[in-house]
C-alpha cells in the first residue's frame, strides 16, 4: 500500500495531465470526461491493494533472455478478497463515464454481492484477460461479451499494475529484445521517446510496465524495413505521432517528450492521442494492443 501523500501526488498528476489535454484539444473533452474518474480511481484502487508476494526465484533468466515473459501464460494474480473493493471503486466510475453500460454493470454488481458459484470463473478470466474472449462467462452473467471484456479489463488492471511494480526491479538488468511486455506478455499501447538521444520506451497496455525498444523496428512484427514503416503526425502537434507498419498493418501511438515542459502522466497520455488512433484506423491500420478505448469503440458499434 502507498502513503496518502504519494496517492495524492499520483492522482493530482493524472488530473493535471487530463486538464491540459482538454485545454489543448477541446475536441477530446468528452473522451477525457468519460475516462477521468476511472483513471483516478484505478490509482486509488491500486494503492489499497496489498503488496503481492513475488520472489526473484520465479524469474527464469535464461527463458527471459529468449523472449519468455515473467508471466509467460499472461496470467496475473487477482486477490479474490480484494475484487469487491476494487469493483466498488471502479464500477461507479464506469457507470458515470459510460452510462450505456449501466445494465451490464448492474448485473455484475448483483453477481458480486451474491458471490455466486461462478465467482472463481470471473477471477480466472480477470487473471488471463489478454488470452481469450469471455464467451462462456458472458452467457453465464448475461452480459454482452465486449462489455464484459471492457469491464473486466479495467477491474484487472490495478492487480496487474500492482504486480508489475513488484516484478519490474527483478528484470531491469536482464536483456529483453521483444516488442511485447517482458512482465505479462501483453502488447504496448503507447511509446515515449525520452532523453537527449530520444530513446524509445514502450508501455504495456495491461500492466503498465515500461521497457526500452529500438526505434527502427515495429514492436508487433519486428519489421525494420524503413520503406514499410511510416510516421504520421499533425503539423501543430508534431511531438505526437503514430508509427505505422505496412508489413503487419498495425500501429502504435507515441510522444516525443524531449522538449516538453510538462510531460503527461503515462496513464493519461494515450487519451490525448486518440485523434491519431482515428487517423491510423481511417487508413486501414489496426492497433497492436488491446486497449480500453478500442474495446469500448467496438462495444459502441455493437449497441
Amino acid at each position: 500500500m502507498v502513503s496518502n501523500e504519494t496517492l495524492h501526488q499520483a492522482t493530482q498528476t493524472i488530473q493535471d495531465s487530463l486538464s491540459r489535454i482538454k485545454s489543448d484539444i477541446p475536441q477530446l473533452s468528452g473522451v477525457i470526461d468519460a475516462f477521468q474518474d476511472l483513471l483516478i480511481n484505478r490509482a486509488v484502487a491500486r494503492s489499497k491493494l496489498p503488496i503481492p508476494d513475488f520472489s526473484d526465484e520465479k524469474v527464469d533468466a535464461m527463458g527471459f533472455s529468449q523472449g519468455k515473459p515473467v508471466l509467460h501464460e499472461r496470467k496475473i494474480h487477482v486477490d479474490k478478497d480484494a475484487v469487491k473493493g476494487v469493483s466498488e471503486l471502479l464500477l461507479p466510475s464506469m457507470r458515470k463515464g459510460f452510462p450505456k453500460l449501466d445494465p451490464s454493470l448492474s448485473k455484475l454488481e448483483l453477481f458480486l454481492k451474491e458471490s455466486g458459484s461462478h465467482f472463481d470463473e470471473l477471477v480466472l478470466y480477470m487473471e488471463s484477460i489478454a488470452m481469450h474472449e469471455p464467451d462462456d462467462l458472458s452467457k453465464i452473467l448475461d452480459i454482452p461479451a465486449l462489455e464484459l471484456q471492457f469491464i473486466c479489463f479495467e477491474l484487472a488492471r490495478p492487480f496487474a499494475e500492482n504486480l508489475s511494480d513488484k516484478v519490474s526491479p527483478l528484470v531491469k538488468d536482464l536483456t529483453w529484445l521483444k516488442g511485447y511486455c517482458p512482465v505479462c506478455g501483453s502488447w504496448p499501447a503507447v511509446s515515449f521517446w525520452r532523453g537527449s538521444e530520444g530513446r524509445r520506451f514502450l508501455r504495456c497496455s495491461f500492466c503498465a510496465h515500461e521497457w526500452s525498444y529500438m526505434r527502427t523496428q515495429c514492436p508487433f512484427c519486428e519489421n525494420s524495413d524503413n520503406e514499410k514503416r511510416e510516421i504520421i503526425f499533425s503539423e501543430d502537434r508534431n511531438f505526437e505521432h503514430a508509427e505505422l507498419c505496412h508489413a503487419c498493418m498495425k500501429y502504435i501511438v507515441g510522444i516525443d517528450t524531449r522538449n516538453m515542459i510538462a510531460v503527461p502522466d503515462p496513464s493519461a497520455a494515450p487519451l490525448g492521442l486518440i485523434y491519431l488512433d482515428v487517423l491510423a484506423q481511417d487508413r486501414g491500420f489496426q492497433p497492436g494492443a488491446i486497449c480500453a478505448w478500442n474495446i469500448l469503440e467496438k462495444t459502441e458499434k455493437s449497441l
